[in-house]
């Protein structure tokens, strides 16, 4: 039975108000811990309160740590004669890239200070943009011809 200094019990519920302070460029499993604010009982310490952080899915970047990562379809003209590409990061700031000469399938470009953030604001990781070469799935003869006299050479026929 209780005392009458305890009429509900020797711990009551309490509501309080916590502020998470989630830092540029924390890691996904990184814990945020409130000391000393969780349940207690008489005699006993109270607990540590325990938030972790949790990354959401891109449709276009991955993240490796402080490094981003994305793959970008490019036509066959852009490979072979150079493009300009507006991104929109994660945090909604847009910048270009501008890719110079042929790019091959697979290539990967390392875009410099273009990741994310690195704790503490000490600069930025970088952007590994992997690109792949969308072949066109025919060309008349015309275009075949085209390509040649403008390519030259060519394979032959033997072996």
């Amino acid at each position: 039975s209780n005392c009458r200094e305890c009429p509900d019990g020797q711990t009551a519920t309490e509501k309080i108000e916590l502020t998470i302070d989630i830092q540029k460029g924390m890691y996904p499993g990184e814990p945020i811990t409130f000391e000393g604010v969780a349940d207690e009982k008489p005699g006993m310490t109270a607990g540590d309160l325990n938030f972790i952080i949790t990354q959401e899915a891109d449709e276009h970047f991955h993240r490796d740590g402080d490094h981003l990562y994305v793959t970008m379809e490019i036509p066959l003209v852009d490979a072979l004669t150079g493009f300009n590409h507006e991104f929109t990061h994660l945090d909604g700031h847009k910048f270009t890239v501008n890719v110079d000469g042929v790019t091959e399938c697979d290539h990967v470009m390392r875009v410099s200070g273009k990741g994310m953030p690195r704790r503490r604001g000490k600069g930025y990781g970088d952007l590994y943009i992997t690109f792949d070469v969308d072949f066109p799935d025919s060309l008349t003869e015309a275009q075949r011809k085209g390509i040649r006299k403008i390519l030259g050479g060519g394979s032959s026929d033997e072996l």
